[in-house]
């Protein structure tokens, strides 16, 4: 029997996608490639939204949150000669550990009928004869080929999404290289979210190395997760060179040894976890149904909340609103081939364009390229941001 919706990723925004899917009777299949859903840990943050408690469970993230804040602060890229900009939120940060996080969905998915298939992978799409994608192939942890139809196959599956890439998405705008790291052991003074401007041309140790933001965010005790964002479109503007994972390293490295602010926090601290991956910064999609029978979701769409660099809610909130714009549609249908009709389309691509969580994303990522853009790109470098480091305050102050 056909499914009504297949998830390719078991993240944030499959998971809720199935849970909100199989709660209203839907029969949904999840694939993975890890081994299980908490598997892979990592320092994680986000300010709370009723999303949280209605996929979760009323009270669940206060239970796993393991320090707040809404304290914010900026660095120049030469500290010694300005003071920091500190700033709050309107909402605190919440920091938790990803296996409770991870857990929690597991507990809301387990009574549901989701059939989740853990090690496999999608391999290739199928087609019905009208063209609309039907289906997926997967490959199992033995090697094994199998075949599942639905009415709707959403790409959960990551930045390099394989499914958007099978259906002609390009990634290279919308992909920033980033490190991530976890420290114990470190010694900060507050426990606000830092962040420390490095314009192109700032760091002695690599003057070619395109400009990028560091951050650190203190966890609980002395822990903390520790962070090197290269701004890929303000680095493309300027004609920089897009580093490797091996410069990546290196150079964050030599940030953690010689930055004057950054190098006291972590003087004596303990490595944990260091990877080197990829953020959707460049902003959401217009377009996320690359062909019909499939929607993008998380970061497959680039749908991060920019201004912290976090998917986890958006990807949720997109999620849920996709599910239940399909299963409206669906109930309205009396069969499942009008559902990709080209007005169909047309009138799903015009309710995501419109619809709230939407416009709250790009207007976050509208603002942040064009404030990367001004001091990255206009001031450019150390000495000019420096000088008009009052002006950054006020319109950091601002927003």
């Amino acid at each position: 029997m056909p499914y009504d919706f297949i998830f390719a990723g078991a993240g944030p925004a499959g998971l809720t996608g199935a849970i909100c899917a199989a709660r209203q009777g839907r029969r949904c299949l999840l694939i993975d490639k890890k081994q299980s859903l908490e598997l892979h840990p990592r320092g994680e943050t986000l300010r709370h939204r009723p999303i949280l408690d209605e996929i979760l469970g009323a009270g669940v993230m206060d239970g796993i949150t393991i320090a707040a804040t809404p304290h914010v602060e900026y660095f120049a890229p030469q500290p010694e000669k300005v003071e920091k900009i500190a700033l709050q939120t309107k909402t605190p940060n919440l920091t938790f550990e990803w296996r409770d996080f991870m857990g929690a969905f597991e507990r809301q998915l387990e009574p549901l009928d989701v059939d989740v298939v853990m090690e496999a992978e999608v391999v290739d799409l199928t087609k019905d004869d009208n063209g609309v994608v039907a289906g997926v192939v997967f490959r199992d942890a033995k090697g094994d080929r199998h075949s599942a139809r639905a009415g709707a196959v959403f790409a959960c599956d990551g930045h390099d999404s394989f499914i958007g890439r099978k259906l002609g998405v390009d990634y290279k705008y919308q992909n920033y290289p980033i490190v991530k790291s976890l420290f114990k052991r470190a010694s900060f003074d507050s426990p606000a979210f830092k962040f420390f401007f490095l314009p192109a041309g700032c760091l002695d140790f690599a003057p070619d190395f395109p400009p990028a933001v560091a951050f650190l965010f203190p966890r609980d005790k002395t822990n903390c997760e520790v962070g090197f964002l290269v701004e890929a479109r303000a680095a493309d503007k300027l004609g920089c060179a897009m580093p490797g994972p091996g410069e990546l390293l290196e150079v964050l490295g030599q940030v953690i040894k010689k930055h004057p602010v950054i190098s006291n926090m972590l003087k004596g601290a303990v490595n944990e976890i260091m990877e080197v991956t990829m953020l959707p910064m460049g902003g959401p999609r217009e377009n996320v149904i690359p062909a019909k029978g499939v929607v993008l979701l998380g970061d497959a769409a680039g749908f991060v909340e920019t201004f912290g660099g976090s998917g986890l809610i958006s990807s949720m909130e997109s999620a849920k609103f996709w599910v239940n714009q399909l299963i409206e549609l669906q109930a309205g249908s009396a069969s499942p081939e009008p559902l990709w009709q080209d007005r169909t389309v047309q009138q799903l691509t015009a309710a995501y364009s419109s619809s709230g969580i939407y416009r709250h994303i790009k207007k976050i990522a509208d603002y942040n390229n064009a404030a990367w853009n001004s001091l990255f790109v206009e001031l450019r470098t150390s000495e000019r941001i420096v000088e008009n480091w009052q002006i950054i305050r006020a319109a950091l102050d601002i927003y």
